[in-house]
């Protein structure tokens, strides 16, 4: 008897334009199982799009929930509106194992939110939620969700030899790695590295910005960056090019504004690359990095605090910034595709005996 298809719904986007984290995530788990089960077993359903390409997304959709027992789901906000019930619907009378993966950080809020509950409805309908942090995983328990399970953020990831010595010389490097947009605190951060130089009166520190931006912001910051002499965007970078791309850095700043964010992907880069990083304390931040060990971080409702804390790091000693180097990339074990993707293909091939 030949073994059913196994079922992926998320933004795919296979020719790889996208290198946001949702669509990177989305697309090692798809490459991931199609190593691991074979291409002929996997049955993909790419929502790229999928307001403007419903024929094509539908016809793939039905395909996928006639072919498949078990499916795999990554999906944001907005897409967890359009097909959860469609999904839920499929478990609970078709008995379908879904398998969620959960895009983002907000979940608990937006179950806390909903009155009517459907949206725990659904999440219990499926066979699993791995969500990023078990902080998270813990408060949706407390809200009724059964089944949340803690599985972390991965990446496919190359290391690069670990190197704790740096370049001691001014101006230090910092970069910035991930969606140019005014949540991400691109302007904070641009302030921020301005400001140092403008106080001394010469140039201490440096800012490279790479990622996509997005279009309601792609005005505003070109603009901010035309009027920033130490700062600049150096464009999209292939998600297998990160690690790479920022290991020469003095230090990865990840100023976020965004009440949202989960467990981002920029650091796990930064793990893998061994490159300290500057943070605004978001919700799960401690659950990836330690202040003083990892990086120095500041209070998130805070962003002013970016400058001076830029400023404590730059001041730290050279040991101290080797020990950070050292200590970021033993991290990076758990978020390796050798961690987490075999807990996927265990949970998937044992329910489906």
């Amino acid at each position: 008897m030949r073994p059913r298809r196994i079922g992926i719904i998320g933004r795919i986007d296979p020719q790889g334009t996208l290198v946001d984290g949702q669509t990177v995530k989305t697309r090692t788990l798809y490459r991931c199982m199609v190593e691991h089960f074979g291409a002929a077993r996997i049955c993909p359903v790419d929502t790229l799009r999928y307001r403007h390409q419903a024929v094509r997304v539908s016809r793939e959709l039905v395909r996928c929930l006639l072919s498949c027992d078990d499916i795999v789901v990554l999906l944001s906000n907005n897409g967890r509106r359009v097909f959860f019930p469609l999904l839920s619907l499929m478990a609970r009378v078709f008995d379908k194992r879904i398998y969620h993966n959960l895009i983002g950080g907000t979940l608990a809020d937006d179950v806390a939110g909903d009155p009517s509950g459907r949206l725990a409805s659904y999440l219990n309908s499926f066979r699993v939620n791995w969500v990023e942090s078990r902080s998270l995983a813990a408060r949706l328990h407390d809200l009724g969700v059964r089944n949340a399970s803690y599985l972390p953020n991965f990446k496919a990831l190359g290391d690069v030899a670990v190197n704790p010595s740096f370049d001691r010389q001014r101006p230090h490097r910092l970069c910035m790695f991930s969606r140019v947009t005014a949540v991400k605190g691109v302007d904070n951060a641009v302030r921020a590295v301005e400001a140092i130089n403008r106080t001394a009166q010469s140039p201490v520190v440096t800012l490279d910005i790479f990622g996509p931006v997005d279009d309601s912001y792609e005005q505003e910051f070109r603009a901010l960056v035309d009027r920033a002499p130490s700062v600049r965007y150096r464009g999209r970078v292939p998600a297998e090019d990160s690690v790479r791309t920022i290991s020469p850095y003095y230090a990865l700043i990840f100023p976020t504004e965004w009440i949202g964010e989960g467990v981002p992907g920029t650091i796990i880069d930064a793990m893998h690359a061994s490159v300290p990083v500057v943070a605004s304390r978001w919700r799960y931040y401690s659950e990836m990095l330690e202040d003083g060990a990892t990086g120095l971080s500041y209070d998130f409702d805070q962003p002013a605090l970016l400058e001076e804390t830029l400023l404590r790091f730059i001041a730290l000693p050279p040991e101290t910034i080797e020990s950070m180097r050292r200590e970021i990339h033993t991290r990076s074990t758990a978020y390796s595709v050798e961690a987490v993707f075999d807990q996927i293909a265990l949970t998937v091939a044992q329910e489906s005996r």
